[in-house]
């Protein structure tokens, strides 16, 4: 009896939530430092090449959608690339394509040559590192995820702090194009960050479970049952698969286009879990931060332009691109303090105070006149630009399974990537035709507006159906 009540040792294998994971960390340091700090520069790094190659802000907002689709598509890829690839060769291969990129455009010559580095070359290898970067984080973190999101990307902010003044200095000092392959020296180091991605299969935890023998020899009993009825099936089914696979022969001789169809379906399943579109595809956390984050990388590439529109020289744009860096690193340095009482409130509701926070930043700016004012608000911006960039992995962690995190953030990568090629040049060519960035910015502004009107609704739809369900469940086990 008593070996009858003790309990059989059993583990599972979780997510290390530290350990290797750190090291892990330092590798999105490398790619995030590579990758979004020079973001905000970067209507100030390729002024004079715009100003060179006649590009106004239709080719520019065109050339953004092109960045982003391919981005996408590169992204979607990772699972079917996976497949032939181990993670770090595939990390290694695409920070050798965005270096080449990058390397490409120091030398461009023409608009052609800039989208092919840039808009091709380089983002190619963008989205696959990013795609890379965010699930090997969210695998190794599932507890402290919100935790190692802030960190990582707040190590990366106080970077992004100095990179307009750091800009500034190389273009004065190098010119447009020393400057570019200076920022090429940096994204080097995305080399060695995919050094470090090791698999996290390698630093998996034991956890130990319990279980009591009675319990799982029954759970035996049923399991040879179920093996028997597998059997029984199985011979049933053999006689059944033979003459389904004459007739299948027969089918694929006669219809060739079929199998065609049904080979791009399987395709098509390899990279993208057909699932997510009736799950995730349809939420706002999809649809709504992908045309958040439109909104965002839009407004960046074309406010310095503004700023140079209204008279501000390049020491004044320098200064207040830091203010912004500036609000963004304390906001990510607030986000590893508070992140357990972040996880209490949701990722989802933090996201939508961010929002608010970026259409009330924006409008505040908008409706300025003095200097002082305008670079208040652009580094309120900040605080708000880090909730929109920072906490994607985490919204789209916290909506899908770990399993299908990577194909979601394709996913989503791809819907803005066709959204920012359609409405990028579109933004573009209004403020061309009207001659106003205010009029751009009153647009991109609507559209962060609406998403934050529809999530506000979709959340309060769901907490109120949730309070509903616990009531059903306790009137039907009243006796």
């Amino acid at each position: 009896m008593s070996v009858e009540k003790t309990k059989m040792k059993k583990y599972v294998l979780v997510a290390p939530d530290g350990g290797w994971g750190y090291m892990i960390c330092v590798g999105v340091i490398l790619n995030m430092i590579s990758i979004t700090s020079f973001l905000t520069c970067f209507g100030v790094i390729y002024k004079e090449l715009f100003i060179q190659l006649k590009m106004d802000s239709t080719s520019v907002t065109l050339y953004n959608g092109v960045a982003c689709l391919v981005v996408s598509l590169s992204g979607l890829m990772n699972n079917v690339l996976l497949k032939y690839l181990s993670f770090r060769k595939l990390g290694l291969i695409a920070a050798l394509i965005y270096n080449i990129g990058m390397f490409g455009t120091a030398f461009t010559t023409s608009k052609f040559h800039f989208f092919l580095f840039q808009g091709v070359i380089q983002s190619i290898g963008h989205g696959i590192i990013i795609n890379l970067t965010f699930t090997v984080l969210n695998n190794y973190f599932v507890i402290k995820r919100l935790f190692a999101v802030s960190l990582a990307q707040t190590v990366a902010a106080a970077f992004g702090f100095v990179t307009p003044g750091l800009v500034k200095w190389a273009i004065e000092v190098y010119g447009f194009r020393g400057c570019i392959l200076l920022i090429t020296g940096v994204c080097m180091h995305t080399i060695f960050a995919m050094m470090l991605m090791q698999p996290v299969e390698w630093h998996m935890k034991k956890v130990e479970v319990f279980e009591y023998p009675e319990e799982s020899k029954s759970l035996l009993v049923q399991d040879t049952k179920l093996t028997t009825n597998k059997e029984d099936l199985t011979a049933s089914m053999n006689s059944n698969n033979k003459s389904e696979q004459t007739a299948i022969k027969a089918e694929e001789k006669l219809t060739k286009d079929t199998a065609e169809v049904s080979k791009l379906k399987n395709f098509l399943h390899q990279i993208v879990d057909v699932s997510l579109f009736r799950t995730f595809f349809l939420s706002n956390s999809c649809i709504g931060v992908a045309i958040c984050l439109f909104s965002e990388m839009t407004f960046v590439i074309m406010a310095p332009q503004a700023l140079y529109s209204m008279g501000w020289d390049e020491k004044e744009v320098a200064w207040a691109l830091s203010l912004n860096a500036l609000g963004d690193l304390v906001m990510r340095i607030l986000l590893i303090f508070i992140s357990s009482l972040l996880v209490k409130l949701g990722s989802h509701q933090i996201y939508i105070v961010g929002l608010v926070v970026a259409v009330g930043a924006r409008l505040g700016m908008l409706w300025s006149d003095n200097r002082t004012s305008i670079t208040a608000f652009i580094a309120i911006m900040g605080f708000s630009r880090c909730t929109i960039m920072v906490l994607l992995p985490v919204v789209v962690g916290d909506s899908v399974s770990l399993e299908k995190f990577s194909s979601a953030v394709g996913l989503l990568f791809m819907f803005l990537g066709v959204f920012n090629l359609i409405m990028g040049p579109v933004v573009g060519a209004v403020r061309d035709f009207t001659d106003s960035y205010a009029t751009a910015f009153y647009i991109l502004s609507s559209f962060i507006a609406i998403v934050t009107i529809l999530w506000t609704i979709e959340l309060f739809y769901k907490k109120s159906k949730h309070k509903k369900l616990p009531k059903k469940d306790s009137v039907s086990l009243k006796p």
